[in-house]
């Protein structure tokens, strides 16, 4: 059982492969697609081969783009890892289907387009016109006065009639008598041409009829051509069954989990949202239900996740049983599913009646025996629930205070309901009153550096990373993970983040009267949000002039969610401070989104190998092929690489062995007040 959607974020990365498609010139658009399959899970190598062309032996998947008869050469994949392309090779065949589309699509824009220019050149020649007509394989018609008075041998053929005089005899069979938007086809068909006469163009779908009645979709193509003594409408159209299919496919694998068919987190968010504006408007209530399946991991654990794919198809049809049309059951993942009910009382009281009655329907329903063909399987499920009206509270804070709930109801015993209750809010509150704190903790003098050395491989200190604590007068000190987080979200991580700058740029002026610490340079972690202000390259100047140090010991550490949003803003950020000599780092590099394309182009001195591939290095050979695969790479593009949280000397006699040019981490020293640093180094050999 894939737990987490894993095909989901390859289809939408190949969804945003397609939209890139979309916008990219034919010239380098095989180079560009090759290189970005050949980036997906199990794949070696990619190839686009031109129609005709001859595939590489080494190529093991050949993929042909071929859409409406017309083909665009193929797709040949080099497979490395038959088991981690395996999850993937639908999603692959899938994105190969809407590209040839895509590329159909183009093809037929060039030839609409070049039919146009055809259109000009023939004013004078209607016999010339006429061999082009006859001779288009694309089904064609001729409309003068709103009525068809020719077609091509083409629209005969797909159309299934025997002759063009048979097409023309009977044109109210041509088509249904409703287009699929609603409209009337006469209708429809009245103003599409209307607006080609004005305007010269029009493009639209449409449905046909074929001779035996079935329906298929067109798209068609109205271009006005100006006669000697009148105007005609020259119409192409083209079949798009195979295309509209593989839309369906894209907005499935978008929208929808692809185990039970359900709304996926994308398609809740989306209707929340509207919800949310919907009962603003209306002032009755909506409720938002979060359940999760208890002791689901043993069952998977135990009988194997076929089984508990089961039970997941079961619980999404029973849960649609539950709730009423316009409801939304939607699965984030896992055995987690969300019910969002609509239109409920505007009363309070009446609206937890009502809600209630759904949640307690569901425990129910899905306590019920369930035969999974292994067994049959007798579940509870947890739920909790939180109401809302209009717009009061975010979507996030609305699904958090669901998520609270359920985990409440298993807290009590499971198998039951329960509503977010004032003890959570009091957590909310509890949370509020720290942000208060959190906002005086600079001016009140409670936030310290602390420093962590960082060694070269013979063991001397080349530098230390600052880390921020903050020593809160009523609650002691205060860890990290508890008030970062809060600093970014509130956007306190602003004046804090500065704060931490100036206090590095003076602790390294101080430092530079001493021959212990005169040759180091501190690393400095700079949040996403910081980064990005519009003066933040002033604000590093003005640390770096106010203490005069040489801006090459200041070393500031970015994250890969930088790299996300506008990466060529953060390119010159970048490199405006890397002319100011201020050096750069890469912090947890293959934790996130990390990609190639995006580290060669970005002007960093140093890469760190994020300790969660470092602490398993020695008995998970995907975490050595890792850090054995980032020392490469950084060597092989000039960057020097630091492994961070090395514990043991194994750990770093691999890393040392592999050429990485530094680590961190508690084998040498934990991260330490200043005073304690010094005494650190003045006791190294």
């Amino acid at each position: 059982m894939t737990v987490d959607g894993e095909r989901t974020p390859l289809a939408q990365r190949l969804l945003v492969l397609l939209g890139k498609v979309t916008v990219h010139p034919d010239t380098g658009l095989a180079g560009f697609v090759s290189r970005e399959l050949a980036r997906l899970p199990g794949v070696g190598d990619a190839a686009w081969v031109p129609l005709g062309g001859q595939v590489d032996a080494r190529y093991g998947w050949c993929l042909p783009l071929r859409a409406d008869g017309f083909h665009h050469g193929s797709i040949a994949l080099q497979v490395n890892d038959e088991a981690a392309f395996a999850a993937g090779e639908p999603a692959v065949h899938d994105f190969c289907a809407t590209l040839a589309h895509l590329l159909e699509g183009r093809r037929l824009h060039h030839l609409a387009r070049q039919v146009d220019e055809h259109m000009q050149a023939l004013q004078r020649s209607e016999k010339r016109f006429r061999d082009l007509f006859d001779k288009s394989p694309d089904p064609c018609w001729l409309i003068e006065n709103g009525v068809f008075t020719d077609c091509n041998q083409a629209a005969v053929a797909i159309l299934g009639y025997a002759n063009r005089e048979e097409v023309l005899r009977h044109p109210s069979r041509l088509s249904p008598p409703v287009q699929p938007d609603g409209r009337p086809s006469l209708e429809k068909a009245e103003e599409m041409m209307h607006q080609a006469l004005c305007d010269g163009l029009a493009r639209f779908e449409w449905e046909h009829c074929r001779a035996d009645g079935s329906v298929f979709p067109v798209e068609v193509t109205l271009a006005r051509l100006d006669l000697r003594d009148h105007s005609v409408l020259y119409c192409v159209w083209r079949d798009i069954t195979d295309r509209k299919q593989a839309e369906e496919t894209a907005y499935s694998l978008a929208y929808f989990d692809p185990l039970t068919g359900l709304p996926n987190r994308r398609l809740l968010l989306d209707r929340l949202q509207q919800s949310m504006a919907a009962s603003s408007r209306s002032g009755k209530y909506r409720a938002l239900l979060y359940l999760d399946l208890d002791h689901f991991k043993n069952l998977n654990d135990t009988l194997g996740h076929e089984v508990g794919d089961r039970l997941l198809v079961e619980v999404a049809q029973r849960l649609r049983t539950c709730v009423r049309e316009g409801d939304t059951v939607a699965r984030l993942g896992g055995d987690e599913f969300v019910v969002l009910v609509q239109q409920l009382d505007e009363s309070l009281e009446a609206a937890v009646a009502q809600a209630g009655t759904v949640g307690e329907k569901i425990v129910a329903r899905l306590s019920a025996p369930c035969d999974l063909g292994a067994l049959v399987y007798q579940g509870t499920t947890s739920v909790g629930i939180a109401l809302f009206v209009g717009q009061g509270v975010s979507i996030d804070e609305l699904l958090k205070r669901a998520d609270l709930a359920m985990y409440q109801a298993k807290a009590g015993g499971r198998n039951a309901v329960h509503f977010f209750e004032p003890a959570i809010q009091a957590r909310i509150t509890f949370r509020a009153a720290m942000e208060s704190e959190l906002r005086h903790a600079v001016d009140r003098c409670e936030l310290v550096l602390h420093y962590q050395p960082q060694v070269d491989p013979q063991g001397n200190c080349v530098g230390v990373e600052a880390l921020l604590r903050w020593d809160n007068p009523l609650r002691g000190r205060v860890p990290p993970l508890d008030f970062i987080p809060l600093a970014e979200e509130t956007g306190l991580i602003l004046p804090i983040g500065d704060w931490v700058l100036g206090e590095a740029c003076r602790t390294l002026r101080a430092w530079q009267g001493h021959a212990l610490t005169a040759r180091l340079g501190i690393a400095v972690n700079v949040s996403a949000r910081q980064f990005r202000q519009a003066d933040f390259v002033q604000a590093v100047r003005k640390h770096l002039d106010a203490t005069g140090i040489a801006p090459g010991l200041l070393k500031l550490e970015i994250t890969e969610s930088m790299l996300v949003d506008d990466i060529e803003q953060t390119i010159a950020t970048m490199l405006a401070l890397k002319a100011m000599g201020v050096t750069f780092s890469l912090d947890d590099f293959g934790t996130g989104y990390s990609s190639l394309y995006y580290v060669k182009r970005l002007p960093l001195d140093q890469i760190k190998i994020d300790q969660s591939f470092v602490r398993d290095i020695l008995v998970d050979p995907n975490d050595a092929a890792i850090c054995r695969a980032v020392i490469a790479m950084g060597r092989s593009l000039g960057l020097l690489t630091l492994a961070e949280g090395v514990e043991t000397p194994e750990q770093w006699a691999f890393l040392a062995s592999e050429q990485c040019d530094g680590a961190q981490g508690y084998l040498y020293a934990r991260p330490m007040p200043e005073d304690e640093l010094l005494e650190w180094l003045r006791q190294r050999p």
